[in-house]
């Protein structure tokens, strides 16, 4: 059974683009930080007949991630990379955080996350699929690595890196018979809202492209 592996999964994106792949018959694993934000989303996937498997994991540990990948790797299909830290406030209000406002363990540890993470997890999962001539790596990038701002310093550096990236791997991927791709997000997303099911379609869509047709980045606005 082919696998698909979200790493960094909450509520929103992953959750969704997990269950359009589960609908294709794909064994889901799903890692995060805690599991108590994704659990009812992950009943309703086993009562759905998922087969769903839940990873405790610290995504600012880019050690932890690769050796992840590499436990998954006999029938990985396909890696998303979710993780991304923002911040919020008591009321649950996004928190902007400019660069006088973060401290040097803050910017280390976001960017961890946000990025360091996401290009160890890649170079495990192009070493597993190398040998197989296929598979899709994606990556959800977000508006903020087009358009960035002071008020959300790490997450605009963090997503212009991975969109950076996600360019300039494309084609040697492509050789490789992988496709990497990213989803570049320039909206908030809501759990379960229609927005989190059109994110998702777009991821898979990118992995069902024919390999003529492979492009490296859509954008949901």
């Amino acid at each position: 059974m082919k696998t698909y592996l979200a790493i960094g999964a909450g509520p929103g994106i992953a959750l969704a683009t997990a269950e359009r792949f589960a609908r294709d018959g794909f064994r889901i694993v799903l890692a995060a930080r805690s599991g108590r934000s994704i659990a009812s989303g992950v009943e309703a996937l086993r009562a759905a007949g998922a087969t769903v498997e839940v990873e405790t994991i610290d995504a600012a540990d880019p050690l932890a991630v690769a050796a992840l990948v590499r436990r998954h790797a006999q029938d990985l299909a396909v890696l998303h990379y979710n993780a991304g830290v923002l911040h919020y406030d008591a009321a649950g209000a996004l928190q902007p955080r400019t660069l006088a406002q973060e401290t040097i363990g803050s910017l280390d540890s976001d960017l961890r996350t946000n990025l360091t993470s996401a290009l160890a997890a890649v170079q495990a999962a192009q070493a597993v699929m190398d040998g197989r001539s296929e598979g899709s790596i994606l990556l959800t990038g977000g508006g903020f690595g087009v358009e960035p701002t002071p008020a959300f310093i790490n997450i605009s550096v963090a997503k212009a890196g991975l969109r950076a990236a996600a360019r300039a791997l494309f084609e040697p991927a492509r050789n490789q018979g992988i496709h990497v791709a990213t989803v570049t997000v320039s909206t908030l997303v809501a759990p379960g809202s229609d927005k989190a099911k059109e994110v998702a379609e777009a991821f898979w869509a990118l992995h069902a492209q024919p390999r003529g047709e492979w492009t490296w980045e859509t954008v949901v606005a």
